[in-house]
């Protein structure tokens, strides 16, 4: 409909003076003007009133108003589900009857089909992941439908079975559409026991120990026992027995694992079945969790067999965060060999100090004992090295805290203990530090304070070092023991000295990542590498290649895109089963990198298949709507016809357009005058 309004910004009243000065003025020009032959002695004076008229008009600043009424109907938005337990049966319940019942409601409803499954696909679209069924993504979908405030009413045809995304009873529905479900699919308890879920950290710990949590539910008509096994691989690890109550139970099965090598580890848990289950499937998950090997690497490393060595190693031993290795005395082990040194008495030689600064140069953290046979000119020839010219006299010194030292923030107690600890052998001299060094402890000599350098640190040119100038630290840790039956000072300075050394390690280049360690099958699988320059900032200049191997003989070569910064790769339709990626970089020269992952066999559609129209149920009654099973649709159509919300949705536009803008008002007026003119022309008169 459209509506037509004429209106000025003047009082209306100014259109009859309009009227009387276009009238006035045409009966002045045509009162003494020759007479003229029927019927133009009327149409000439009328062209020249409507001319005039129309012109004084604009003066009063007049504008049109337009107004277009339009009705739609209420849209009526149909979702089938087509996950594999639900498929067939939306699929036939459609052809046969609901389709007929749609075409009815035509002349009300503006109906539109969708799919559902994973997520919501139009009518036609194929389904790219039917073994996921995600309800919430049909609340989501009305939600962003673009019509939204003309939907009154959405239909559902499902089994209400979800394995995946958030419930749509806890995502409202804007605008609150009425919601009718058509349930599908066997309601009828089933005998039935399966493992609900199976829970493990996400990555723990080498030599750590950590818990699996399985979750079984049983349906049985009577108490049942069971059994649950624990697989890793085809190899058994731990089995328990329990027994479920009648009826539908819980039961929660704690696993007790142990971190005994690095790497991804699958596992899986059984479950036993019922006399008489048809459902199999569920009776089993697995469960993926990284053992990750986060131990520094510690070389001990001795110019001569000491007792110092020993004490050091003990020490380490007992804390699962280090790996020690030990060389033999003497020997150089190679800067790549670990990830910290702990060297005690080098130099003896030059050949060792050659060595140490090549340790230096290459960046290895490291912690330097020095003993009586140190070479004291060696020493003092590398970077941070300190030693008295001078004989190879020694003397015994006691530690002094230095009150100011705040690189480290040592506890109370362990600052009172060494204050108690025996003295350790240096050598004898004038001792000299410089500005690099951050002294932790200072050389007492007898009851003398001196300002001699005892244990100090050092970051110089991002390369750190830690020195104790005297040999003797097992005696500190035997006092210690002896005193308090702990060693819990000896073992905040060298874990400490540790950690310490611990943070100059650069992280890796060149790292690839998978988002999860465990995936559904159809699920897209997502590997992300990240390449760090010399000054660690990221790049993805180079082209990166990933190469996916499976089980089977499976393999895949595929090039990483390029995103923001660094590479990224999605793929999906991979089969069951652990995989390995390896990325390859194309520096020079070419940089590689690899991790784990497993797609799970365990198909979640196939987990519960048991209809949930409860579920249904409540959504409807949420939404004002009516929950029917497949066997009642035929009431559908008068349910919907009697739905007080669907009626029609009126759309008004207004537009206002100013009468001295509109071209066509001005060729009228030029039409007027001219028309006029050329027939006073044709008529003779001038």
């Amino acid at each position: 409909m459209l509506l037509f309004a004429f209106q000025t910004l003047t009082s209306g009243w100014y259109l009859i003076l309009c009227l009387l000065a276009a009238a006035g003025l045409t009966f002045l020009l045509y009162k003494k003007a020759a007479a003229f032959p029927k019927p133009w002695n009327s149409v000439l004076p009328a062209l020249r009133f409507l001319g005039l008229f129309f012109l004084l008009v604009l003066l009063l600043s007049p504008f049109i108003t337009l107004t277009l009424e339009q009705e739609e109907k209420p849209t009526l938005l149909v979702y089938l589900d087509k996950s594999n337990s639900a498929s067939r049966e939306s699929t036939d319940l459609y052809d046969r009857q609901l389709q007929g019942i749609l075409d009815k409601l035509d002349n009300r409803y503006n109906v539109r089909n969708y799919h559902f499954a994973d997520k919501v696909y139009r009518a036609g679209d194929t389904v790219k992941n039917p073994d996921v069924t995600d309800l919430g993504q049909v609340s989501a979908h009305v939600n962003d439908f673009k019509d939204s405030r003309s939907v009154a009413a959405i239909m559902v045809l499902s089994d209400g079975i979800q394995n995946r995304g958030v419930s749509p009873l806890v995502m409202p529905l804007h605008d609150n559409p009425a919601v009718y479900c058509i349930g599908l699919g066997d309601t009828t308890p089933l005998a039935d026991i399966r493992v609900t879920a199976a829970q493990v950290n996400e990555s723990v710990f080498l030599g750590s120990t950590y818990s699996l949590e399985a979750q079984l539910q049983c349906n049985s008509p009577s108490a049942t026992p069971f059994k649950v096994t624990l697989y890793e691989g085809s190899k058994v690890l731990q089995a328990q027995n329990g027994l479920f109550d009648k009826g539908n139970s819980f039961k929660r099965i704690s696993f007790t694992l142990q971190a005994k090598s690095p790497g991804l580890k699958q596992y899986r848990i059984e479950v036993s079945s019922l006399p008489g289950e048809r459902n199999l499937a569920n009776n089993r998950a697995t469960a993926v969790t990284e053992v990750v090997d986060a131990r520094k690497k510690i070389m001990l490393a001795a110019a001569a067999s000491h007792p110092d060595v020993g004490a050091i190693k003990r020490l380490l031993d007992e804390n699962a965060r280090y790996q020690v290795s030990v060389s033999d005395p003497g020997l150089t082990p190679a800067p790549e060999s670990a990830d910290i040194f702990v060297l005690h008495g080098f130099p003896l030689n030059d050949n060792q100090a050659a060595w140490m600064l090549r340790l230096a140069a290459s960046g290895k953290p490291f912690f330097h004992i020095s003993s009586v046979q140190t070479q004291r000119a060696g020493l003092k020839a590398l970077p941070g090295g300190i030693s008295p010219s001078g004989n190879s006299q020694t003397e015994e010194v006691l530690p002094q805290v230095v009150p100011d030292f705040a690189e480290i923030a040592f506890e109370p107690e362990v600052l009172r203990r060494l204050a108690s600890f025996p003295p350790l052998k240096v050598a004898y001299g004038r001792w000299q530090s410089d500005a690099t060094q951050k002294v932790f402890l200072k050389q007492r000599i007898g009851s003398v304070e001196t300002n001699y350098p005892l244990f100090y640190f050092r970051d110089f040119n991002n390369h750190r070092s830690v020195w104790l100038c005297g040999e003797g630290f097992w005696r500190w840790r035997l006092k210690e023991m002896a005193a308090n039956g702990n060693a819990v000072a000896s073992e905040a300075l060298l874990f400490q000295t540790l950690q310490y050394l611990s943070v100059s390690e650069s992280p890796k280049s060149f790292v690839l990542k998978s988002s999860k360690n465990e995936y559904e099958p159809g699920e897209s699988v997502v590997l992300q590498a990240t390449w760090l320059d010399a000054v660690g900032n990221r790049q993805n200049k180079s082209s990166c290649e990933l190469t996916l191997e499976g089980e089977d003989g499976f393999k895949r070569v595929m090039p990483m895109a390029r995103y923001n910064d660094v590479y990224r790769l999605e793929t999906t339709g991979l089969p069951s089963g652990q995989f390995r990626a390896r990325a390859k970089l194309d520096n020079s020269p070419a940089v590689f990198s690899s991790t784990v992952f497993y797609v799970s066999p365990v198909v979640a559609e196939t987990a519960v298949t048991q209809a949930n129209h409860a579920l249904l149920r409540q959504w409807s009654s949420r939404y004002g709507g009516v929950f029917l099973p497949q066997n009642r649709v035929n009431e559908l159509a008068i349910l919907l016809d009697k739905n007080d919300a669907a009626r029609p949705v009126v759309f008004t536009e207004t537009k206002i357009t100013e009468l001295i803008h509109a071209k066509w008002f001005f060729l009228i007026i030029v039409l007027c005058f001219s028309l006029e003119w050329i027939l006073r022309k044709y008529l003779g008169s001038y």
